[in-house]
């Protein structure tokens, strides 16, 4: 069990000047109203309201999400890159600018699962999930469901048992019907029907086994 800072990697928060200057330059002009997007003071602005917002809780969930599935971080840093007419992915870590700040918080947790569960010092970074998730979940979900199961169920872990705020949950759960994102919502619908004590537990033993055929 971990329990030092120092395993930790360093998350950095990062205003993506670049990134805004040679992509969300080039959205907004496909998708926007014709206006230029704001000012690098403004993103940065918000950058620093994100930073802010995740500090407090940085260590207990990055501790949280290792312990929990027994996987460490093959980086030792990792930048989060903040940019317009961007939702969120994992890999680059980018993160839009339309959350509030306490939204932020499980965004980015949300993202650093999905970091965690692809690419830990436990198993190569090109071992191929989709099969081994199948087998343990299923395979009459589709892509983007499947791969939120494990996401969900430790999520849920880290909203009750380590934060120990269950009302983020409730939050997710509907912001997720508003927007009725089908398939993130059959995700979380697997995990209330098995339970997500018995999927993380199903996931340990799958990355042991995986990382001894490896």
């Amino acid at each position: 069990m971990k329990n030092s800072k120092n395993e930790l990697p360093i998350v950095r928060i990062k205003n993506a000047w670049l990134l805004r200057e040679n992509a969300s330059v080039l959205i907004n002009e496909l998708k926007g109203d014709g206006q230029p997007l704001r000012s690098d003071e403004y993103y940065s602005k918000i950058t620093k309201k994100y930073a802010k917002a995740w500090a407090p809780y940085e260590y207990k969930i990055m501790n949280g999400i290792t312990n929990i599935l027994g996987l460490d971080f093959r980086q030792n840093i990792i930048d989060v890159h903040i940019a317009p007419w961007f939702m969120a992915f994992s890999e680059p870590m980018v993160v839009g600018v339309i959350f509030e700040p306490d939204d932020f918080i499980d965004v980015l947790t949300h993202e650093m699962l999905h970091r965690l569960l692809t690419d830990n010092t436990l198993i190569p970074h090109e071992t191929k999930l989709k099969p081994e998730w199948q087998k343990l979940f299923g395979k009459n979900h589709t892509f983007n469901a499947l791969v939120h199961i494990p996401v969900h169920a430790v999520h849920k872990a880290i909203f009750f048992d380590v934060l120990k705020e269950p009302a983020r949950y409730d939050r997710e759960i509907s912001m997720l019907k508003k927007s009725n994102s089908v398939d993130y919502l059959a995700a979380w619908d697997y995990v209330e029907e098995q339970g997500y004590k018995q999927i993380i537990d199903q996931l340990k033993k799958s990355y042991k086994e995986l990382a001894k055929n490896s």
